[in-house]
Order: structure tokens, then sequence, then C-alpha cells
């Protein structure tokens, strides 16, 4: 079975929280070594909070 990973960004206003699927990858370490690209990023707006992190597609946290 493959999995697939992907950057997922979280943007918090608030207590309003979006998500937003920001790029695909095939392995695990592709989706880590470009996770650093995203975090450097500067915020484009007055958000809470930024959280973007390397997931598999459809998994959820515990």
């Amino acid at each position: 079975m493959e999995i697939i990973w992907h950057i997922l960004l979280t943007a918090c206003l608030g207590s309003t929280c979006v998500e937003q699927d920001v790029q695909w990858f095939e392995k695990e370490a592709e989706c880590r070594d470009m996770l650093t690209a995203y975090v450097a990023i500067p915020p484009d707006g007055n958000w809470d909070t930024l959280e973007y992190e390397c997931k598999p597609v459809g998994s959820r946290g515990t």
C-alpha cells in the first residue's frame, strides 16, 4: 500500500480555523524537506496562528 504525504496548512484567527492542502509527496522525507521552506514564508495576513504539518493524506490527529 502506497502512502501519499501532504503539507497541510492550518490558519486560525480567533476561534475560527481554516485548512488548506498545500502540496502532495510520494515520500515522507520529501514532505519534511519542503516543510522547512513553507515554514520560512512570512504570513500574508494577521493570523493568530499558522501551522504547517506533514502527514498522510486523509489522516487524522490523535
